[in-house]
Order: structure tokens, then sequence, then C-alpha cells
């Protein structure tokens, strides 16, 4: 240990020290980005179990508290009695020094007491010399003075002593009764009448400041896990600006959590974002395991996610208020799911094309050839139609394996006048119910046929739910040359 404290103390390592969570945060966050959400294995959630699990074992710790100061346990009352035996035959057991210190203590009083009978004796000898002082000589006088004076300083002496006796007694006897108290963990043994009588908890207690802290640091590091694969799952489920506003909001609070560590310490906050967490990962978790998703697993989701957090709140035995984040939380939740606000998680978009001369075998199309500022996705796709031909959308949906959904066609055309995008077909069918476990998605398409020239919108989505991505193209009716076009297939 020595040899790293030395290494901690050089100035570059301290430097180095500083950014080490920054690069743990990037890393993670580039770790999740890269491997979930292309194919979710099980160990992904198994990892994502793991966290949350250890999330609801801290946040439980966390509410450790002492529900009784004032009051006495089966266990403490007994001890008390044991101690209190103990304290009687200590007592006993210490008559003779007790009763040594007693008399060692009353040697001042006694020495005071003939001090003060020899102080009236010296008085009534000094008025005495007073009286005959011309008839004794002055060496007399001199001598009487020095046997008072040696009495007086063997007086303070004895006194001194047994002052010292008396304070060394106390001082045992109160560092005995430490011992005892201490080995009891209470700091009096004494019973009162009035003793609250309470049943032994093992959260009932305060954690001590470094406890407290490193329960605090452990919870901030299994949020921020959850966090960071959340965020990279909700992104790329993502497909609509609403849902988008949901994933940054978990990325302000994936960011938030590195300087959030000391307010972990409150349960309350933690519970609160133990519910966020348990919900959002529950949503992601369930369709892996009935191969459904839909309103009624989301709900369930929520139901399960805040059923945890109030049976955390039953065992703490904490008050009612630290269950009002929790509900309000699960209640907006629900409400953005009817909105359509939440990513429809697991499903991810993985691949779009515009294109014309559709080939269902292979799943391939003409489409134009891209122009540099579409390459770089700066300007649009365009779609340049041949007379009577068909403009498709193909699209590739990753799912899990075993994962059925239905998905549809959301057509927008944005009309000259007004600018807007106005719906005009929303079309599904039963060959796009979607059969999750291949990489590289499911694939499917829409067409429609004699569209106008003009803007469009297609949004790929679950059926009656959200947004999982969506392309913008625009319509020409002038053809281009057989170099104009570029063959493309869907993988």
């Amino acid at each position: 240990m020595k040899l790293v404290d030395d290494l901690r103390a050089k100035p570059a390592v301290q430097k180095v020290e500083k950014f080490i969570p920054a690069i743990a945060f990037l890393g993670g966050f580039s770790w999740d980005s890269i491997t979930l959400g292309q194919m979710v294995q099980g160990s992904d959630l198994i990892f994502l179990l793991a966290y949350y699990l250890g999330a609801f074992i801290l946040v439980l710790l966390l509410s450790a508290h002492l529900e009784h100061p004032e009051g006495w346990t089966r266990e403490r009352l007994k001890a008390a009695a044991l101690a209190q035996t103990k304290a009687a035959s200590f007592a006993k057991n210490s008559n003779g020094f007790t009763a040594s210190a007693t008399a060692t203590a009353k040697a001042p009083s006694q020495a005071t007491e003939k001090l003060s009978t020899f102080g009236a004796a010296a008085s009534k000898f000094a008025a005495a010399q007073a009286q005959i002082s011309s008839k004794i000589p002055t060496a007399v006088a001199n001598q009487a003075k020095a046997v008072a004076d040696k009495a007086s300083a063997e007086a303070r002496a004895v006194a001194d002593k047994a002052a010292a006796q008396a304070k060394e007694v106390a001082g045992k006897a109160g560092a005995a009764a430490e011992r005892l108290a201490k080995n009891m963990g209470y700091e009096s043994t004494a019973i009162p009448k009035n003793a609250i009588v309470v049943e032994h908890r093992f959260l009932d207690r305060e954690w001590s400041d470094v406890w407290r802290q490193r329960f605090s640091w452990a919870v901030q590091f299994c949020f921020g896990s959850l966090f960071s694969a959340l965020v990279v799952c909700y992104f790329k489920s993502s497909g609509s600006l609403a849902s988008f506003v949901l994933v940054i909001l978990l990325a302000v609070l994936l960011v938030g959590n590195e300087f959030l560590q000391k307010r972990y310490e409150s349960f309350g906050v933690s519970l609160a974002f133990f519910c966020l967490l348990g919900t959002m990962f529950m949503n992601f978790t369930l369709p892996h395991l009935v191969h459904r998703i839909g309103f009624i697993w989301f709900f369930l989701s929520t139901i399960l996610s805040l059923g945890i957090c109030v049976g955390i709140w039953k065992i703490s035995r904490r008050s009612r208020k630290v269950l009002i984040a929790p509900i309000a939380i699960s209640v907006c939740l629900t409400i953005a799911y009817l909105m359509n606000w939440v990513p429809p998680v697991p499903l991810v978009l993985k691949h779009q094309i515009v294109c014309q001369n559709f080939d269902k075998t292979d799943y391939s199309c003409d489409a134009d050839a891209p122009s540099f500022w579409q390459k770089v996705g700066l300007q649009s796709p365009s779609v340049h139609r041949l007379p009577d031909n068909e403009v498709y959308v193909l699209s590739s949906v990753y799912a899990p394996a075993a994962l059925k959904a239905e998905i549809e066609y959301r057509w927008y055309y944005k009309d000259p006048k007004t600018e807007k995008y106005k719906l005009t077909d929303k079309i599904s069918s039963g060959r796009m119910l979607l059969n999750g476990g291949r990489e590289q998605g499911f694939r499917s398409f829409s067409r429609k046929k004699n569209i106008p020239a003009g803007r469009y919108r297609v949004e790929t989505a679950f059926k009656d739910g959200a947004v999982i991505g969506a392309r913008t193209f625009e319509v020409f009716d002038e053809p281009l040359d057989s170099t104009g076009y570029v063959r493309k297939v869907l993988e």
C-alpha cells in the first residue's frame, strides 16, 4: 500500500487521476454505443440485471434509520440488566478499595479540622503573647511562628494528597462505567421506568459517514451504468422529435449522475432515480422475455417497478412522502407512452431506402445516384420517378429473437401552401408482422402509385405507437438517364 500511496502522491499521477472518471464514463458509454442495439445478447440483459439488483440492495441499505431513538429492544434490556448485575458485583469486590478511598477522602477534612484547631490555639497564643510580649523574649516568638508554619504546610500536603487520590478513584470508576456502556452499545445502562420496547431490525440503525459515503458511491456507479445503457438503447429506437426529448432527458441525467453522489445519500432521491431507471429497464427487458411489445407490457413494467419501490418503502418504514416522487414519475412515463413520446424499445431501425422498380425476391430497387451533399446527410434523398412507376420505401427493423410486433408506414405530404406536412396514408398489413431475430433486421416495404411531385416524409412505426424511424425525400416527375440511377439492395 505504501508503494501505491507514494505513486499517487506524485503530481503527474494526481493530474491523471482527475480525468479517470471522465475516461471511464466515455469509455463505458462508447462501448455501450458499439455493442448495444446492434444485436442484444442474453449477457447484456444479465449485466443490466446485475446493475439493477445492485442498485436495489444499495437503496435498501440507504433507507436505514433509527425509527425510535429513545426505544429499547429486548436485547438492550437484557444487556442492561446483565450490566447492572456486573456493576453490583464490581462494587462488592471493590469495597476495600472504596473504604480506603473514603478514608483518604476524609483525610483533607480531618487535616483541615486539625488546622483550624491549631489556628484557634495560635490566635489565643498570639493574644497571650501580646499581653506578655514585654516579658517573653523575641527568640521564643520566632520559634512559635516556625512551628505554626510547619503545621500549616503539613496540613496542605495531606489535603492535596487526599484530593489527588479521590480524583484517581473517580476516574477509574468513570472509565469502568464507560467500558461497560461501550460493550453494551448504548450510552446508559439505567433502564427508565417508561422504556419503549421495540423490535430489533437490521435497518433500525444509523450508518457512519464513511459507510454512507461508500453506499452512495456504489449507487452512483450502478445508476451510471444503467443510464449509459438505456440512453444508447432508447436513442437507437427513437424516430421522432418527441421521443428524442426523452432520450435527451436521460442523457442529461447520465451526465448529472457524475455530480449527484452526495445527493444519493438521501433515501428519497435514491428511490426516485431507482424508480425511473427501473421502469425504463423493465420496459426494455420484458419484451425480450414475453416476445411482445405494447402498452400492456409498458404498463406492467411501470407497475412492477413502482411495486418494488413500495416494497422498499415498507421495509424501511419511512414516511409516505418518499413515495411522492416515484408515483409522479410512474404517472408521467405512462402519459408519455400514451402520447407516443417513449421510443418503442427494443425495436431499432437499421436501414431505409427510397426507390422505384422494386424486386421483392432480393429486396433490390433503383435509387437516384446520391450527390455529395446527400452522401454527407446535408440534403434529403430524391426520387426522379419514371412514368407510371411506383415509389417504394424499404425498411429493415431489428428486434430480439422470437419477438413479434406489427409495424405500419405513415405517409406525409408537405403542402406547398402551408409548408406543413399532412398525414395522407397509414399503411399496414399482415406481411408487416415483424419477426425478430435477424441481425440485419426484419425487411418490409410500402409503396405509393401516381403520387404528385413534392416533398414527403414516411415514418416506419410500431402500429398505433411510437415512431421507429423516418425518411424525408423529394419526388420529381423528371426521369434521369440510365447513369443517374444505382441498383441498391436492402440487406
